[in-house]
């Protein structure tokens, strides 16, 4: 039986294994989320970036508490994530100059209370606003510009630990590196623990670097068995995550309870999310994107449409089944942390109008449906969620995927007007067909079906559109 959380805390829903619920209803997870370093950059106000989210019902967010920060410049000009003279990690600073990215080296035998301090009002403040927090671990070095400016690199902290190349991070390679790195987790659960709206996920991209997958996984598993031993001392049970690569794969684990992906195809050695509904669906847990090509740094609104590229993948993969989506937004920033801004308002309103249709079904009822949407008369991605005979979401999208990477959708506009062979239960049914980007209602019609197979003609269209199908 697939480890729960407690009662009260984010769990999964008891009524479908592939939802969560919080305060007693159920909950989709769907959101626009900053560069995760919301915590160890002082100077970012995460107040007005989650007054920003909860203004278009969006609902998550995702951080990374401190053993990974990213070197100046790395991805734009300017990121959560590269704090340099701002960052607050879990160590308190030591009396010796030196770190990398400015300051002091830290104190691996000292904690910093004002980061614990300000930790606990991020999630006290997120929960407020309805917004639920999944805490990454680690994620993998990325070569030796990232491993130097992580607090645990050798020349970081004044205890030297961490005396060894980037690769060994995610492994049991180096003994000093991974006490350090357990007592890192085991503080932050013991500190996190009274809180209900937290999800801890282990490591991010644990072998992107080439690390070995068999000892990556010795190395997680580790992890996951420390904080089960030590939330059973504890009032909380939270749920626990991972991300799926190719060869790290917890899909059939009873400790975790989430599924991760990211992206939109088999991106390197990550898999994305439509080919993890489509692969591992029958595991019974809710699968999340919890990561997409980044706002502003790989997307740029000088060269892609990016608007258009969040609603595909947020549509596609949320009325495919999945639990939750986070487009990774590069728009949030220390500068700007309400991420004002023409881009980003279509990107949260687009994400905004997802949940609002799926909430416009009762979708705790609905399973991923591989055959409702048998084929479009041209060529198009089809996804559907149904509750059969009784309700049918379906979206339809006309797109390719960027070849190098396959990280995202390039659009491929119209216009279209397909026939639609759909595979229903007899019956009478109302189809609405609506415009995603503005949720405009195109075209509404009865449709009786008397056999196996039932076309309906779809009205005009440019990019994308979303079908609900319900019984009379």
């Amino acid at each position: 039986m697939v480890r729960n959380a407690s009662q009260g805390v984010i769990r999964i829903s008891e009524k479908n294994p592939h939802y969560l619920e919080y305060k007693g209803r159920e909950v989709l997870l769907i959101t626009s989320a900053e560069h995760y370093g919301a915590v160890v950059n002082k100077k970012f106000d995460y107040v007005r970036y989650f007054e920003t989210l909860a203004g278009y019902g969006l609902n998550y967010t995702r951080i990374y508490p401190g053993a990974f920060i990213v070197p100046d410049g790395r991805w734009m000009e300017e990121d959560t994530l590269s704090p340099l003279m701002d960052t607050i990690v879990p160590w308190a600073r030591s009396s010796v100059p030196g770190y990398h990215c400015g300051g002091n080296k830290f104190d691996l035998d000292k904690w910093d209370p004002e980061y614990f301090a300000r930790l606990k009002d991020f999630l006290a403040e997120a929960d407020r606003r309805g917004i639920i927090v999944e805490m990454c671990f680690f994620n993998t070095q990325h070569g030796d510009w990232y491993w130097e400016c992580s607090p645990l690199h050798k020349d970081a902290n004044i205890q030297g630990v961490g005396d060894c190349d980037y690769i060994t991070f995610n492994t049991l390679d180096n003994e000093p590196l991974v006490r350090e790195q357990l007592k890192f987790i085991e503080k932050l659960v013991s500190e996190t623990n009274g809180f209900n709206n937290i999800i801890y996920e282990f490591c991010d991209e644990p072998t992107s670097d080439y690390t070995n997958s068999r000892k990556a996984v010795t190395w997680i598993d580790r992890q996951i068995d420390l904080v089960i031993a030590l939330e059973n001392k504890l009032p909380k049970k939270h749920l626990l995550a991972q991300q799926l690569e190719l060869g790290v794969n917890y899909a059939d684990d009873d400790r975790i309870a989430l599924i991760v992906t990211q992206y939109v195809g088999l991106s390197w050695r990550e898999v994305g999310g439509v080919p993890a509904l489509q692969n591992c669906y029958e595991y019974d847990k809710p699968i999340e994107i919890n990561e997409t090509a980044y706002v502003g740094s790989w997307l740029r609104e000088d060269t892609h449409d990016i608007p258009a590229i969040s609603r595909l993948e947020s549509w596609e993969f949320m009325v495919g089944g999945g639990a939750g989506f986070n487009q990774l937004n590069g728009c949030f920033l220390p500068s700007n942390p309400s991420g004002e801004g023409k881009i980003n308002r279509k990107i949260l309103t687009n994400l905004q109008n997802l949940r609002k249709f799926l909430e416009s079904f009762d979708y705790i009822c609905m399973s991923r449906d591989f055959f409702a949407a048998k084929r479009a008369s041209v060529g198009a991605k089809i996804n559907t969620i149904s509750e059969k005979g009784k309700q049918y979401a379906m979206y339809i999208h006309h797109s390719f995927p960027e070849l190098e990477s396959q990280s995202y959708y390039f659009p491929n506009h119209g216009p279209y007007k397909p026939t639609l062979t759909l595979r229903l239960e007899k019956g009478e049914y109302t189809v609405t067909f609506i415009e995603p980007e503005t949720l405009k209602v195109l075209e509404e019609k009865s449709v009786t079906c008397y056999s196996e197979e039932t076309q309906i003609e779809c009205p005009q269209y440019d990019l994308d559109l979303a079908i609900k199908i319900i019984a009379k």
